[in-house]
């Protein structure tokens, strides 16, 4: 029985072809293209506009799981003109880094920092809106 399957898929094997299948490797002119696209994404990644406020709304730290934090109302560490960096979080304090100007700002939760002039309050204050 285990022949016959043999003597089938041999005969039927030449009539599959590889026309679906993709190539493994690519041509110069592609990889050209991949460059060319991969600068462009590293250059459009700086101009990201860093927003006037920053607020971190909210840190939960567990023992056996992972930290939490909520930064403009976002658990997302990769925003906007920002990266939270959770792996340098010490003991309440969660530093941002600032992708425009390299600065890293620690604040606590409850705290607002003005990215324009550096000022820090706390969320008991009053934040003037600018529109």
């Amino acid at each position: 029985m285990n022949i016959y399957l043999i003597i089938l898929f041999l005969l039927f094997s030449p009539l599959v072809t590889a026309d679906g299948l993709q190539r493994l490797f690519t041509n110069a002119q592609e990889r050209s293209e991949l460059e060319i696209n991969r600068n462009k994404s590293k250059t459009t990644s700086k101009a990201h506009k860093v927003p006037s406020y920053i607020t971190v709304n909210g840190l939960i730290i567990r023992s056996n799981q992972a930290t939490t934090v909520w930064v403009n109302n976002s658990n997302e560490i990769y925003q906007e003109g920002f990266i939270v960096k959770l792996n340098e979080i010490d003991k309440l304090t969660t530093p941002i880094f600032l992708s425009d100007s390299e600065r890293v700002i620690s604040l606590k939760p409850g705290q607002t920092v003005n990215i324009l002039d550096g000022k820090i309050t706390d969320s008991f204050k009053k934040i003037p809106q600018h529109n």
